[in-house]
């Protein structure tokens, strides 16, 4: 019987400043672009990355700083 090999797992996670820069790349990567459908495909990148930055779950689960609030966070105390 041959065992099977696991890879672990782990969660890429990136600084908020990363995510930024992504944006602003893509920004100036669609500006390249003469108008059309992939300009506008590049835009909707930046547009959603922009609305992500407004959704603080997402901050939390995607980048080091949400990681770093919820470890911090003192666990809660246990019912009476």
């Amino acid at each position: 019987m041959s065992s099977v090999h696991r890879l672990p797992t782990f969660e890429q996670r990136h600084s908020i400043e990363e995510f930024i820069q992504i944006r602003r790349d893509m920004l100036r990567y669609a500006r390249s672009f003469p108008p059309g459908a992939e300009r506008n495909q590049r835009r909707q990148i930046a547009l959603s990355l922009r609305a992500l930055f407004k959704n603080k779950e997402w901050l939390n689960a995607h980048t080091w700083e949400g990681a770093k609030r919820l470890t911090d966070r003192p666990s809660p105390s246990p019912v009476k």
